[in-house]
């Protein structure tokens, strides 16, 4: 269980980067699954060019070229999903207790994974502007957007190789702006239109071992980057199918797990 100051510092810097919570053996499972899942060859850069969709598999492919990223949605096979353990729920329902007025979901598991996968690229080396989640849709800030929600590595991430970059002085900046303009939207979009003027604070590049799992809440500006290493970076969160994900529908009947 985490202590006290595990527990301010996602409160107040809205991020919580937890080391090997994920054991060895599912992990290296899980990265087995999603090479198989990709139709990739792990030691063939050439078949990295395009998904090969297994056999009566349905889930939803997303190849994002400017960004050499490909994105998977609801895939169901039980090696990624048992990255899911007892331990990470735990630890996630810890984190998700301490907002209980925000809405969430009333499933403890999830149904399926969606696939963030960052592969290498030779374009210099950058990081997209920062974003809070929902800020595609019509979401509120308050009470919240969600509680909870985590990126669980199954590779690693090291500098310049698709990590995560967060802004951990965002959450108290944007709470200190909507403490002084009481007034201002309560629209998540309205808040990331503004960030400029905010002035988030340094960058943090999580540099990530494959087993780590990235805790974050509503509240914390953060982006991807690009890959400028040798080997993919392979990354997943989970999706749930049921009503109350519905405002985080993704693809198809597709939505994130919002515990």
């Amino acid at each position: 269980m985490l202590c006290t100051e595990h527990l301010e510092q996602f409160d107040r810097e809205g991020h919580l980067l937890l080391s090997d919570l994920i054991p060895n053996d599912t992990v290296d499972q899980a990265e087995i699954a999603m090479w198989q899942t990709m139709g990739m060859e792990a030691d063939e850069p050439s078949s990295w060019d395009s998904v090969r969709r297994p056999f009566l598999s349905n889930f939803y492919i997303e190849n994002m070229s400017n960004e050499n990223r490909i994105e998977l949605f609801g895939v169901t096979n039980p090696d990624l999903l048992a990255c899911c353990t007892q331990e990470y729920r735990l630890i996630l329902k810890q984190l998700a207790d301490r907002s209980p007025s925000i809405p969430h979901c009333k499933s403890e598991e999830p149904d399926g994974v969606w696939a963030m996968n960052q592969f290498p690229t030779d374009d210099e080396w950058r990081v997209p502007p920062p974003h809070l989640d929902g800020f595609s849709r019509d979401l509120r800030l308050d009470p919240g957007t969600f509680r909870v929600s985590s990126l669980t590595y199954l590779t690693d991430a090291n500098s310049h190789q698709g990590t995560t970059v967060i802004f951990p002085e965002g959450p108290e900046r944007i709470r200190e702006f909507r403490r002084k303009n009481p007034d201002f939207s309560n629209h998540v979009r309205a808040i990331r239109s503004i960030f400029h003027k905010i002035e988030l604070g340094e960058p943090l590049e999580i540099v990530a071992k494959k087993g780590d799992v990235l805790f974050f809440h509503h509240l914390l500006p953060h982006t991807g980057s690009f890959n400028n290493g040798k080997t993919p970076r392979f990354a997943i969160r989970f999706m749930c199918l049921c009503y109350d994900c519905r405002p985080w529908q993704k693809r198809g009947e597709w939505n994130i797990w919002m515990p």
